[in-house]
């Protein structure tokens, strides 16, 4: 977990991910665009929790596995997709590893739905297969998840982030919420155009951008 009010690159994060894939496009374009500020989290306490307990985290997920995980303290970029990052939180044994603080009564299949994109993103940026996710609940609950690469959702999810972004660039405004599934149906610019009623005037561009 990273502060929410740190700088970052500009391009699309794992948290980002999240977002794209909750359907956010509107409020998460506005940011992208430097029409709105990003929200304040300093004074959110389950997020500046997240934060404070990632340290112990770490060392708690080290002692129960006896396996170290490595703070690497940088932004991964996708070596070919330019927008495309991710501040990882540690890397364990080629694995991404991401630390989550929940509140006691959140349930274990809802938590790891709600990061998996997250996940997914971060694996698609650093290479690697496998992720883990270490999560505590309140005080009283540890829980630890590994999940794979999913080639399948992870397409899907890129050619949501490639017509995201192709948003961003060209200035264009996306609908207030865009359904994840109906980007699987997505391959080419005729069914953008007909997907988010907008007249797009460089087909060729967009066209490459989904390649």
């Amino acid at each position: 977990m990273r502060n929410g009010n740190d700088e970052r690159p500009r391009g699309i994060g794992g948290t980002d991910a999240i977002r794209i894939v909750e359907g956010k496009w509107k409020e998460l374009w506005l940011e992208k665009t430097g029409q709105t500020e990003r929200e304040d989290l300093s004074g959110v306490l389950p997020v500046q929790l997240g934060i404070f307990t990632e340290k112990f985290n770490r060392q708690w997920y080290t002692k129960t596995t006896s396996q170290r995980v490595v703070n690497m303290n940088k932004v991964w970029t996708h070596p070919e997709i330019d927008y495309i990052y991710g501040s990882l939180d540690g890397v364990v044994n080629g694995k991404v590893w991401e630390a989550k603080h929940t509140n006691p009564f959140s349930k274990e299949d809802t938590i790891l739905e709600r990061y998996y994109p997250q996940l997914q993103h971060y694996m698609f940026v650093t290479g690697f297969r496998k992720a883990i996710l270490s999560v505590l609940f309140g005080t009283m609950r540890y829980k630890i998840y590994e999940v794979d690469y999913d080639e399948k959702f992870t397409e899907t999810l890129l050619k949501a982030c490639a017509l995201f972004w192709y948003h961003v660039e060209n200035k264009i405004v996306p609908p207030d919420f865009m359904d994840f599934k109906t980007i699987e149906g997505i391959n080419n610019a005729e069914d953008v155009i007909e997907v988010f009623g907008i007249e797009i005037s460089d087909v060729a561009g967009l066209q490459r951008t989904l390649n």
